[in-house]
This record gives C-alpha cells, structure tokens and sequence, in this order.
C-alpha cells in the first residue's frame, strides 16, 4: 500500500472552541498533520492554537450555506480527513454518505446517528442482553403509552429527562434535565415529544463520572484508557474540572463488552457513574467523538487523535500499554472555579469543608502531577488568553 505521508494529509478539525477539539488539533498538529481548524464562533479558542494551520470561520450548522462551504474548503484545501463532533455529524445527516469516506467513522448511517441517541444505545444493549449495569431507565416513543406518574416515583430522584440532538425533529441541541417530582417528569417527557422523536427518563445513580476510553479498528479494541472525574461542576455532578488517569477492571470489562456489543468503530468514551463506598457503577452514555478529558490520555502518553488517522490513512499503527501514571488534569478558569464557588454557595457543607475547598484549589497550582488541559507544550498561549477571558467576564459582570 502506498502510504500518504502525514504532512501531506491536511485534516479538517471541527467545532474548536471545545476542550477536546482542541486537544485533537494539538494531537495531530504536533505529529506533522496540516491543522485546519473550523468553528463558527469567531473568537474560538482553538484559532489561536500553535498547532493549527489555517483556521476558518463557518456558517452556523443550521444555515443553509453550511453544506456548499464544506464542499468548497474540501476542494480548496485538499482535505483528506474531517475529525467530526456531534453537532456536525448532526448538521450532515442528510449528506452523510458524501462525505463519510473522510470522517473516521462508521460507513453505515444508522450506526452512527443510533450511536449518537442516548435512547437507541440504551435500547441495543437491552435488546442485547447487555443489561448489566444499566441505571432503571424508560425509553420513550411518541407512538407509545408513556409512563405513569406512579411508575416514575417508584425511581431514586432526581430523575434525568433526556433527548439528543440525533433525535430531533428538526435541527436542535439535545437536553438533559434533572426534575425532583414524577409530575414534573411527566409534563416535561410531553413537551419534549413534539420536538423529539425519542427521549428517557433514567433514575438517579451515585458516585463520580468515570470514563472508558477506546480506538477500534476492525471489530477489535487497539487502544484503551480510563479516567475518573475528582471534581465536578457543580461539586453534586457535572462538567468534570479536575480529572485524573485512573483504571478499574470490572468497569473497563463492562465497557469492552458495551463498546464492541454497539459495532461502533474509531474513538468512543463510555460514561460510568462509580460509588467508590460500594464499587457499585453504571453505564450513563457513549460519546462516539472526542472527549473533554482528551488532555488526559495525552499527557499520558496515549495519542488516541493519532491513532484514528494514521490507521484512516493506511499506517500501521502502536499501541500504548494503559499504565495508570499520576497524571491529573485541570481546566482551572473558568470551571474549576465554578467547582469551588458551587461548594461555597452549598448550605449543606460545613464551614471548614468550604475553607478546605478553598486551599485544596490554590495548592493544586504547586502539586506537580496537576497538568493543565490549556498549558499544554508548545501551546501555552491559550490558557493566558483563557484566563483573559475570564477576568474579563468577571469585571464585565461586577458591572452590570
């Protein structure tokens, strides 16, 4: 096989404003790939990279231009593969075919759009017997009967009401909603129908976020990693500040057995919640695209980015041994500032839990296993343009 070289491969890296995205662009941009980086925010932070060759503006993916504009960079820059997030992958749907044979991704349309609907992933491993460490769930069709309000109260609260953006009736974000009544899971599963195919309900599970990550190739799972979620925004759950390499056998068999079960191929993350007292966990959702705690895997060693396009081009690709290293991430401004400012709004936390918070946040900046996801080498501009950002929103707010 006559093999193209990698300066000569230019990929087209979308929706750069994202923490993932950009450590993709980093990724492969440091390993000799031509970078074009495309957003539709102007001041993406992914533009002002190192490691991007030409950054572009797009229209918006709900503009009808969008589609001609690919098609017109495609040509003009020579582009040999496009590393897809959900909202493109959404925003081509009616064009997959077109353009699939740049995107490392699974050939068949089904697949991929099932695998970005958190309803249909749940009802394949039901329908596959896959059910062990499932959260009690109910997958939800406008056609059929919907849930009681005596079923859902049975469920630990709050309950999760959820639709994705794969199952809207017309171009729209996903949602996740947590309610605190049955009645008002209820109201909210009807007035989410009209505008979504398929929704859930799932119930209320403990514990941290953790995450089982993959590269598969040709039904085979070539390179995995785990990650555990320390803080959370806010501190009860949520978006994941801190985070750190982790590795736990019953949750990352769990997740082989998920991952290989979907068909899926190229990069996923399997979502888990774990509850360190009873190691107890539950599966919560697949990402079948990059990641936020992408940075991780790279401080670790792992290229999951460069994995995916090397083996698209028709490299041989390396794997990496899944050592757990002490390798902690954080994306301090502005959301690990949200995580202590959630814990000091909490009544519930004691004084001295707050204060503890507190100094935990500022010691982090001296513990030399605390990476951070935008000081990255070679590109350590874009956490001093972040942290502008920041301070700025902050004088922006104190004076209104």
């Amino acid at each position: 096989m006559n093999i193209v070289s990698r300066s000569a491969f230019p990929v087209l890296v979308t929706d750069v404003h994202a923490i993932g995205m950009i450590g993709v662009v980093r990724a492969l941009g440091g390993a000799g790939y031509p970078v074009i980086a495309c957003d539709a925010e102007e001041d993406a932070l992914g533009f002002s990279s190192n490691f991007v060759r030409q950054a572009l503006v797009c229209p918006p993916y709900g503009r009808h231009d969008f589609i001609e504009w690919l098609r017109d960079v495609i040509v003009d820059h020579g582009i040999r593969a496009i590393i897809p997030s959900e909202g493109f992958l959404v925003a081509v749907r009616a064009h997959y075919d077109e353009f699939s044979h740049l995107m490392p991704t699974p050939s068949r349309a089904s697949l991929v759009y099932d695998c970005l609907s958190k309803t249909a992933v749940i009802g394949k491993f039901i329908e596959a017997q896959q059910t062990a460490h499932l959260p009690t769930t109910y997958l939800i069709q406008a056609e059929q009967e919907l849930p009681t309000e005596a079923e859902l109260a049975t469920l630990s609260f709050p309950l999760f009401v959820k639709g994705d953006a794969a199952d809207a009736r017309e171009e729209r974000g996903g949602f996740v909603c947590a309610v605190q009544s049955a009645g008002e899971a209820c109201r909210l599963v009807r007035e989410r129908l009209v505008d979504f195919r398929r929704i859930l309900v799932q119930a209320f599970v403990p514990g941290v976020g953790v995450g089982a990550h993959f590269f598969v190739k040709n039904g085979a799972i070539k390179q995995e990693f785990m990650t555990r979620c320390i803080h959370e925004v806010p501190h009860t759950g949520g978006y994941c500040s801190l985070r750190g390499a982790w590795w736990n056998d019953e949750i990352m068999r769990d997740a082989r057995a998920k991952v290989l079960c979907l068909g899926w191929e190229g990069v996923s993350m399997l979502e888990y919640r774990w509850d360190k007292f009873s190691g107890k966990f539950w599966f919560v959702e697949l990402n079948p695209r990059f990641w936020a705690s992408l940075h991780v895997a790279l401080y670790s060693g792992i290229n999951f980015p460069v994995l995916l396009v090397d083996s698209a081009r028709g490299a041989t690709v390396s794997v990496s041994s899944p050592q757990v290293r002490p390798v902690f991430v954080r994306y301090t401004f502005p959301f690990d500032v949200g995580y202590v400012v959630s814990r000091i709004r909490d009544k519930r936390l004691p004084f001295l839990q707050k204060a503890k918070s507190v100094a935990e946040w500022f010691l982090l900046f001296f513990d030399f296993r605390v990476r951070s996801d935008l000081l990255f080498p070679g590109d350590r501009m874009l956490y001093l343009i972040q942290f502008y950002r920041f301070i700025k929103s902050l004088v922006v707010r104190g004076g209104s």
